[in-house]
């Protein structure tokens, strides 16, 4: 039996924007991104049900929100766990522009006489200044060559963990009630599991490791064995050029601006963060 149309499809939503991705479709899982032949990809304006979805807190928490929001409005975006982190703030970005427009208040503070100043922002602009770093770039120490990649986004997410150990470690430090000996066995647990997710953050990055007889060993858990083992000057450059790149994202998010303060006038830059928390409200 012929299955029926919906009269009202021809008023469904329809693409407000087509985008590039930095990544060019570089480094998504297989089966997790549809790219079509020109490479850009059609953004949808949010549903009313995806809009609630970033209203949950639980499903903002753990991702999940982030996710499904970013598959309904880009149907080519078939996982979006799996997405490089290199595209992220310009799937965000787009979504958020075909759904409001691209304007955006944001509220910077002059750090130099404390005053709030309203500013409108173009995302388009903000848009087209977003590029991949360089992560052909191979990291070459001791022998070894070290192949970057960017991280997914369930990874990237993960690093919520990370931040929640750590606000453990200061409250165990800062437990009075606590005895001493309880005070120093749960700083160990907590330590432990910092320690594990620092290095797990790390490894993320990791694509692979060449040997000076070019064996390429491209082994997670040989290579996370192998960063939780290795002497300081190799974590330290491999973390460096990390740094390197974060900076590179967040100068490009960045808005130079004048204080309207007459009395200050002086200038200074504020990045924009786009936190799905805030960034849909």
């Amino acid at each position: 039996m012929t299955q029926p149309v919906n009269p009202l499809s021809r008023f469904f939503r329809q693409p407000q924007l087509y985008i590039k991705l930095p990544s060019l479709g570089r480094w998504w899982a297989p089966d997790s991104l549809d790219m079509p032949p020109n490479q850009e990809l059609p953004v949808y304006a949010m549903t009313a049900a995806d809009e609630i979805m970033f209203k949950t807190p639980d499903a903002v928490m753990n991702g999940q929100s982030t996710v499904d929001v970013i598959q309904s409005c880009i149907p080519n975006i078939k996982n979006a766990w799996h997405m490089p982190i290199t595209d992220i703030d310009t799937v965000l970005i787009s979504i958020r522009q075909a759904t409001y427009g691209n304007e955006m208040q944001f509220v910077s503070l002059c750090p130099h006489c404390k005053t709030k100043h309203d500013h409108l922002a173009d995302l388009a602009v903000i848009i087209d200044r977003i590029t991949c770093p360089d992560y052909d770039k191979t990291i070459k120490i001791k022998d070894l060559e070290i192949f970057l990649k960017p991280q997914i986004y369930k990874d990237f997410n993960s690093q919520s963990m990370n931040y929640f150990e750590q606000q453990k470690l200061l409250a165990v430090t800062a437990d009075n009630s606590m005895s001493a000996e309880d005070k120093l066995a749960s700083f160990a647990k907590h330590f432990r599991q910092l320690v594990k997710l620092t290095v797990d953050q790390l490894v993320n990055n990791i694509a692979a490791i060449k040997l000076p007889d070019k064996q390429v060993v491209d082994n997670p858990e040989f290579i996370h064995e192998f960063f939780s083992n290795c002497d300081k000057e190799i974590w330290n450059a491999v973390k460096a050029r990390l740094e390197e790149y974060n900076k590179e994202q967040v100068a490009q998010k960045t808005y130079h601006l004048t204080c309207e303060n007459t009395s200050c006038a002086k200038e200074y830059s504020t990045p924009l963060e786009f936190e799905t928390s805030n960034f849909f409200d």
